[in-house]
């Protein structure tokens, strides 16, 4: 992940619920209103987080690696950890504990990193994501 000048935000947003719907809605939200590239998912309340939420996330991850960013998991237990390890998935979805030390992890900006909200409308990042 770059550390460019929208590099110092991020948005914070929870899986919840049963993990592949979950995962694919939140790619459309993030499609139809990131202003940031770079996106904390915090997995804790996520149910059944199988090959097809990641395989969903993974995808996300890539196109928004195009613009600098990409997906960060927070809060992944060592079923997921080891789910990326075994899909080859890791380098695009890196684990940490907690949100601390995945902002901690995130590349140095210059600046701190602070979250954004997600846009009610086309996030700046709509163009670039569409057809992800």
């Amino acid at each position: 992940m770059s550390s460019s000048a929208a590099g110092s935000r991020y948005h914070l947003l929870a899986l919840t619920g049963h993990a592949p719907t979950a995962a694919t809605r939140l790619a459309r939200a993030v499609r139809l209103g990131a202003t940031a590239p770079v996106v904390l998912v915090d997995v804790t309340a996520a149910h059944g987080l199988d090959v097809e939420a990641l395989g969903t996330l993974a995808r996300l991850s890539m196109v928004l690696r195009a613009t600098g960013g990409g997906v960060v998991l927070v809060g992944a237990d060592s079923a997921a950890r080891q789910l990326t390890a075994r899909t080859g998935t890791a380098w695009l979805l890196p684990a940490h504990q907690d949100v601390e030390a995945a902002i901690a992890g995130l590349p140095a900006s210059g600046r701190p990193w602070t979250a954004a909200e997600l846009a009610s409308g086309n996030g700046d990042l709509s163009r670039t994501t569409e057809g992800g």
